[in-house]
């Protein structure tokens, strides 16, 4: 699909702060572009005029927001509406014989409008991710994902692309029970771990194979069954009956510094990753959090490579405090934590 592109436009910190609302989603349209081999595009926005105060080069109102997923280099700027303006960007479509777009980003009433509008009139095909776009103003989103279908562009979910129909629920039992992981694969190949070596953070080279046989998979469903009916609250990712992904918190608050809650367990089956089910669970378990009255998540986290990785580009950071207890029971594990 290199004739394919995903481009991302104007997620920067002096955008709409709606863009919270579908920061999630345009992630998840990242991991799916990548997976299909398409090019990954960012869009970044500048204001030349002097009578402007947003989206002045060099200012951090012009960087692209931090929970926005960056996977490659693909980075241009403009000063106009739209993205075929830049002629970076206009030169680098040209020369991988791009012909086929899929637009996120905001504003829906501005730069995604003319992009849009500018590609379709260009003679591209065009697709209008809308559950991957926002506006400043939220009720004219039906408006304008019409007017985007009139002048030539497609306008479908990023459901209605990938293919893949996730359901997520809160877990219970009329969705859990001690034979719901029966068919999750949790597998893992790692080749190093982070480990504190002179006060300092390394990679060590520590291979391993990390592999639930059916008797562990039961001996998890079995304890999360219990605690979700007690003090724990799960979240769960469900193709049809199967659930592919899952991630629970714990109801207990501790800490001196900070109200912190655990993140318990947070796993994605294998065949599953890198399609943005992991980071919609974390959100979720995020906002269950909130309610549950913390103001950060506590990780103990699995301290593999990967592992850690995908953590941080979550945006958790190492603990500011230490859970004594949660770090005894697991000694290598890393400490993390998120500030909600």
């Amino acid at each position: 699909m290199k004739d394919k592109a995903l481009v991302v436009i104007d997620l920067q910190n002096d955008i709409t702060k709606n863009y919270k609302k579908i920061i999630g989603q345009v992630n998840e349209a990242i991991d799916w572009a990548a997976a299909n081999e398409m090019h990954i595009i960012y869009i970044k926005h500048y204001n030349l005029s002097e009578k402007t105060r947003t989206f002045k080069p060099g200012t951090k109102g012009s960087e692209l927001v931090p929970e926005l997923k960056a996977v490659s280099e693909n980075i241009f700027e403009k000063s106009k509406a739209s993205a075929l303006t830049s002629e970076a960007f206009a030169e680098f479509v040209e020369k991988n014989r791009i012909t086929e777009f899929y637009i996120t980003g905001a504003d829906a009433t501005a730069c995604v409008k003319s992009t849009s509008y500018n590609l379709v009139k260009a003679g591209y095909k065009v697709h209008v991710v809308s559950d991957c776009v926002t506006s400043y103003d939220l009720k004219k989103l039906d408006e304008m994902f019409t007017y985007y279908a009139d002048k030539g562009c497609e306008v479908k979910k990023l459901d209605d692309y990938t293919g893949v129909k996730i359901q997520y629920k809160r877990l219970d039992a009329d969705c859990f029970n001690a034979h719901s992981l029966d068919s999750f694969v949790r597998h893992q190949t790692v080749t190093e771990c982070w480990r504190k070596v002179d006060n300092k953070w390394v990679l060590v080279h520590n291979p391993f194979v990390e592999n639930w046989t059916i008797e562990q998979c039961r001996e998890i469903a079995e304890d999360i069954e219990h605690h979700i009916n007690h003090d724990q609250t799960g979240f769960g990712a469900f193709d049809s009956e199967r659930i592919v992904g899952f991630a629970t918190v714990s109801h207990y608050i501790f800490g001196k510094t900070a109200n912190y809650v655990e993140l318990v367990c947070f796993q994605v089956s294998e065949e599953y990753r890198h399609q943005g089910i992991g980071r919609k669970l974390f959100t979720m378990i995020c906002e269950e959090a909130l309610r549950l009255g913390a103001d950060k998540l506590y990780i103990s986290g699995h301290s593999s490579k990967e592992s850690q990785a995908a953590y941080y580009a979550l945006g958790c950071k190492h603990a500011e405090e230490i859970n004594e207890i949660l770090a005894e029971k697991e000694p290598f594990d890393v400490q993390l934590e998120y500030i909600l």
